[in-house]
């Protein structure tokens, strides 16, 4: 099997350099559905995306800003310091983003040619996926909490796994 390289356009010192954006320098604004960012006596950038560096263990504090070649330009360690009207645009840049349905229970769960297909209901609705290999699409951040990927890499956030009725508990452990 040939060595493959993931290839980036910046240099490891590049990639290593941490730049905390200084919150009063900050103006993010919408362009149609992009979201821009000017920093103040440096630049402008004319699309963005705001991430979460530890989206599990802090999902309030530590955001990272990325232009769009996915280049970092800084880190926000917490919002709460932005204006009124940066910190809306970040934060529904966030909702849109990290939209992970809460699983309420689990309908049915059929397996077929080494994937299974789920039926669940969830905070927004019913919904169909479908999963292949679940020990490797599983996250747990927490004992009893479970977050599913399926085959889209969509997510589903199962809160606590003793919440659940028997019958999705069933259902979720016969094909783990």
């Amino acid at each position: 099997m040939p060595d493959t390289e993931t290839k980036t356009s910046e240099s490891p010192a590049e990639a290593a350099q941490l730049v905390l954006l200084d919150l009063r320098k900050l103006h993010f604004f919408k362009h149609g559905a992009t979201l821009r960012l000017t920093v103040e006596e440096d630049r402008s950038h004319l699309k963005v995306s705001v991430l979460r560096a530890f989206p599990l263990s802090e999902p309030d504090r530590f955001l990272s800003v990325r232009d769009g070649e996915n280049k970092e330009v800084g880190l926000i360690v917490d919002p709460a310091g932005l204006s009124d009207e940066n910190r809306k645009l970040v934060r529904s840049e966030l909702v849109r983003r990290y939209l992970v349905p809460a699983v309420i229970r689990i309908l049915s769960a059929k397996e077929r040619f080494g994937t299974v297909d789920w039926e669940m209901e969830t905070d927004r609705g019913m919904c169909k996926l479908t999963t292949r290999n679940l020990r490797e699409n599983v996250q747990r951040p927490a004992p009893g909490r479970i977050i599913i990927s399926d085959v889209d890499d969509n997510r589903y956030d199962i809160r606590d796994i003793d919440e659940l009725d028997l019958k999705s508990q069933q259902l979720l452990f016969q094909h783990m």
